[in-house]
């Protein structure tokens, strides 16, 4: 088993079986996290200074004399920086990306520690009935068993470092990320004043109070105060199963929780819980496979109007388009390049010099600049004349074309495809908020609800909240971070703006985006929590979402692969051609003759290997060799079921879930 308390040792050296002391300190960074080779840096790539200014804003006073007390809060986090998602051929960037070592070869010096079992004689049982095990020692997990010359490996990447692998820079910004939730939701009375849990209604954790830090009622129960802070139910952690969303959760709630975790004495092991699923059924990103109803939704947006206008008439589309193709030799701008730019600026590794050009002067662009009438002229941007900021412009397409079903049709992709994910957020809120309507199970709720999650878990959940939420062209820097507070309001009275007597703030990236969700008030940050029930219980459901497709409508062309485009295109120009027609006709009647003889010889085979074979399958208790083979393709047309690519899901992953 992962141990998550014991996981930060990933940092430190265990010296003579000496626990290590850990420091304690926001500003304790690792080595070679400089961020020193280019002048400036994207947002996506949260330096320190993008993270600092990342801290959760103080709650403002009320106007109107209300008194609140914060009782709960989910966070959702994106992983923090990583490797590339995938590898050559389907990872495509720029001629030379793969053959140069710098860029070509990913070695890291992260590492994982994992436990095994504990002796029989050491196992517990705790008071919920649940058998905890002490680790008898630790194993280091390196992924460098490939080698094959010195400093290159057979792995994906030729180094030791896995896809998509949490780096030691996206360490550093979770460790960062959970020093904002103390610092916004504990207090130990050593809290500075410039901290939102200084204010006594900010305090999810007061340590100097053993009190429940002000509640006007005791039902539901929230936490447990008989319990450590970092255990059920005062914490739950939930992340999907992939190494870079486990470790930044570990990594953050050690920023959150060093203190406590490491006054669990010496010879107690400290046991978090994490929440997990398989990796392919998990709701963490939408599921186009498992909810048909959803690639439905998003082909409907690339068949729309509005994109092919976009992709059709844009400046900014024409301009990248011909500078990909002129400057980098690349027919189309592949569906990996937004990941190419940022996981090499962010590391500091070199760019091509034609795209070594960021200085943050463009910035994200609104969807309809750069569109344009057709009696407009592109003479000069189809030429590459004075194009400036193409980094920038890259990404800028990279990300629109995205991210646009996302927003298309009142968001509906993301809410079917969030809606399993807001059921297991709201689960945790219904009963606080809306007792009458959905009570308590009994058991305590959690105080922190922590979601560890990928980019494409956070935009389309921002876009189920309302059209202003989220611009669409904004995306998730690496470690980026949402707080649904919950607060109680202590003070009720007739006429209040939060009849139902709770209220919550919504916080993105340090900036409180409350005010932007329709229905609530412009001048107050907290917000009556039914508006938030309103807008996201319409489609937060799971097994009883309608998942099943009228049809799937194949996308619009220009949104298409190469691959397709340049079949679809022969098959045009062969139908066009004098005699084609018939071409076509008698290739297809070749095919169904030759596709009969081959079943017929192939029945005819079968049959006699049955017959042949008989009695040793029976002797086998019928599971012959050719009952695995059919086994194995079962298992594959069932669990892994075949893409048009002729690859399976698992193999596919990365391509689905671009940028994840």
């Amino acid at each position: 088993m992962i141990l998550p308390a014991l996981l930060i040792l990933s940092q430190l050296d265990v010296i003579n079986g000496v626990k290590p002391v850990f420091p304690f300190s926001p500003m304790t960074s690792s080595k070679g996290n400089a961020y020193t080779k280019y002048e400036k840096y994207p947002p996506y790539c949260s330096t320190p200074g993008e993270m600092e200014k990342r801290a959760i804003p103080p709650l403002q006073e009320n106007s109107n004399g209300v008194s609140s007390q914060l009782i709960h809060v989910t966070t959702i986090i994106r992983h923090g920086a990583r490797t590339p998602y995938a590898s050559a051929p389907k990872y495509q960037c720029w001629n030379g990306y793969w053959e140069d070592e710098e860029t070509g070869i990913w070695n890291c010096d992260l590492k994982t520690y994992v436990s095994p079992p504990a002796a029989t004689k050491e196992q517990v049982v705790d008071s919920e009935g649940l058998l905890e095990e002490e680790p008898d020692f630790l194993f280091e997990k390196r992924y460098d068993a490939l080698t094959m010359s010195p400093g290159k490996t057979g792995n994906h990447l030729n180094g030791t470092c896995q896809l998509g692998q949490l780096l030691q820079r996206g360490y550093d910004q979770e460790l960062q990320n959970g020093f904002h939730l103390r610092q916004a939701y504990v207090y130990d009375g050593n809290t500075a004043e410039e901290y939102a849990s200084s204010d006594s209604r900010m305090r999810l954790w007061d340590l100097t109070n053993e009190s429940d830090g002000g509640r006007k009622t005791s039902t539901p129960k929230i936490g447990d105060p008989t319990k450590q802070i970092y255990q059920e139910p005062n914490l739950r952690y939930r992340a999907d199963d992939e190494q870079r969303t486990l470790m930044s959760g570990q990594v953050l709630l050690r920023g959150l929780f060093e203190q406590e975790l490491l006054s669990s004495g010496d010879n107690k092991t400290a046991i978090i819980r994490l929440h997990t699923a398989d990796y392919a059924l998990d709701v963490l990103v939408p599921d186009e496979k498992k909810c048909p109803k959803t690639l439905q939704m998003k082909h409907e947006a690339y068949n729309s109007d509005e994109y092919k206008y976009w992709i059709d008439n844009s400046m900014e589309v024409k301009m990248v388009k011909t500078f990909v193709k002129e400057e980098m030799g690349l027919d189309e701008v592949p569906s990996s390049m937004l990941d190419c730019l940022m996981t090499t600026i962010c590391t500091d590794r070199s760019l091509p010099d034609s795209l070594n050009d960021y200085d943050g002067s463009l910035g994200p662009t609104p969807w309809d600049d750069f569109l344009q009438s057709s009696s407009t002229s592109t003479e000069g941007v189809e030429s590459g004349d004075d194009v400036t900021d193409m980094f920038e412009r890259i990404a800028n397409f990279a990300i629109k074309n995205y991210t646009f079903h996302y927003k298309y049709n009142d968001a509906a992709f993301a809410k079917q495809g969030m809606g399993p994910l807001w059921k297991e957020i709201m689960a945790n809120i219904l009963p606080i908020v809306d007792s009458a309507n959905n009570p308590s199970s009994g058991t305590p709720l959690p105080k922190l609800a922590l979601f560890s999650g990928h980019d494409t878990t956070l935009m389309p959940l921002l876009a189920t909240l309302g059209d202003k939420v989220w611009s669409g062209t904004d995306w998730p820097p690496y470690a980026s971070m949402i707080q649904i507070e919950i607060h109680e309001i202590t003070n009720l009275n007739e006429g209040s703006d939060f009849p139902s007597g709770y209220a919550f703030r919504l916080v993105y990236n340090g900036a409180v985006l409350t005010e932007r969700i329709d229905g609530c008030a412009a001048d107050s940050e907290l917000c009556d929590s039914q508006v938030l029930v309103n807008q996201v219980m319409i489609f937060a459901k799971y097994e009883e979402r309608d998942c099943e497709a009228a049809s799937v409508v194949p996308p619009y062309e220009k949104y298409e692969d190469g691959l397709a485009k340049e079949m679809k295109a022969a098959s045009e120009e062969l139908v066009a051609a004098p005699g084609g027609v018939w071409v076509v006709v008698v290739f297809a009647m070749f095919c169904i003759l030759l596709g009969g003889m081959l079943t017929f010889f192939s029945m005819k085979r079968q049959m006699l290997k049955t017959h042949g074979y008989r009695q040793n399958s029976l002797a086998l208790g019928g599971f012959s060799m050719t009952d695995m083979e059919d086994d194995e393709r079962r298992f594959q047309s069932e669990d892994s079921p075949v893409t048009e690519s002729g690859e399976t899901p698992q193999q596919t992953k990365f391509d689905e879930n671009t940028l994840i």
